[in-house]
This record gives structure tokens, C-alpha cells and sequence, in this order.
């Protein structure tokens, strides 16, 4: 059997056999964050932990707004050459704006633009307090209906940098984080 009939048999299959659990209209969602990010900063870019607590709340099957707190931080050895202090670069963030998500079966693909401040400190840099806007995109699986567990990608940017320099994604500092996810629907 060709892998794109076995590929397309799964699917079918499954789309059979499970009951279709999509994100509703006024329902509300708390979901956490834990994985890894990085906080770029001119040449260098130190990897660390990442996480986060979204509140998102359904307008539509597919809308909903969403609010988010986040951060990441990376602990830092004393780089003589460099110039730079041991401690721990941080990054931190209060965000609100929009969800979009796509229901196909259980698994519910989506897609967030959010607003708000964040705040970058650490040695390899002064501390920033910036306008910050947010691209996300990821997946989750219903485990249960309330139940959800899944995968994201969040891209933290100043809005206004990216505009004037979108080959480097910017010259001020910017994050880049995965983490895993798991929301409770209620």
C-alpha cells in the first residue's frame, strides 16, 4: 500500500470513529506553558526555559479573545571577553488580542495575534520596556471534552522594528519559544 492511500485510510478512519470536539462559543479556556525559549540580543542568543498562562474566552467556534502571561530566562556565565556579567537574561510579557482556530475533529489547529508591554533585562544588554505584539501558532488534541493538550510556537517582537528590518526580524531584542500546552476547557 503507498503511504499517501495509508496517510488518507487513517484519517478516514479516524474521522469516523471520533466525536468532533470543538471550541465553543462562551467557553472559557485556561491553558499552561512550559518549554524552551530564547531571548535574542544582538549576537548573542541564550536558550532557556519558557512558560506561560493563557485565559481565552470564546466568542465564536473559531474566535476568541485571549490574554497571556509569559516569560523566559537563561542563566548566564560571566563572559570576560565579551564584556558581559554572570546572571540571567530575562524576558517577560503581558499580553492581550485574538485566537483563531480551525476544528478538525479533535485536533484544533490555531493561529493568535496578540498586544501588549514586555520587559527584556539581563546582562548582555540594558533593560527594555517595550510595546510588544505576539505571533503565535500551534495545535491541540482534545483529550477529553474539557481536556486538551498540544504544542506552540510564540514570536515576541516590537512591531515597529520588525517594519524597518524584516530580513534580521529586527534589531532590538526579540523572543522565540516552544512549549508544550495543556488547556482546560470549561
Amino acid at each position: 500500500m503507498k503511504p499517501a492511500v495509508a496517510l488518507v485510510a487513517f484519517w478516514l478512519s479516524v474521522a469516523v470513529a471520533a466525536p468532533v470536539y470543538a471550541a465553543g462559543a462562551n467557553e472559557w479556556q485556561l491553558s499552561l506553558r512550559a518549554g524552551i525559549g530564547v531571548v535574542n540580543v544582538g549576537s548573542d542568543h541564550p536558550w532557556g526555559v519558557a512558560g506561560g498562562v493563557d485565559v481565552e474566552y470564546g466568542l465564536t467556534d473559531a474566535w476568541a479573545l485571549r490574554g497571556s502571561l509569559e516569560g523566559s530566562t537563561k542563566s548566564l556565565s560571566a563572559n570576560k571577553q565579551a564584556g558581559t556579567a554572570a546572571g540571567s537574561e530575562r524576558s517577560d510579557a503581558a499580553l492581550v488580542g485574538i485566537t483563531y482556530t480551525i476544528d478538525v475533529l479533535r485536533l484544533v489547529p490555531y493561529a493568535d495575534l496578540l498586544f501588549g508591554v514586555a520587559q527584556i533585562s539581563g546582562p548582555l544588554a540594558p533593560p527594555v520596556t517595550m510595546f510588544a505584539a505576539e505571533l503565535g501558532l500551534g495545535g491541540d488534541y482534545y483529550l477529553t471534552r474539557q481536556l486538551r493538550a498540544g504544542l506552540s510556537f510564540q514570536y515576541l517582537y516590537r512591531p515597529q522594528d520588525l517594519l524597518e528590518n524584516p530580513q534580521q526580524l529586527g534589531s532590538s531584542p526579540f523572543t522565540f519559544s516552544v512549549t508544550a500546552r495543556c488547556g482546560w476547557v470549561f
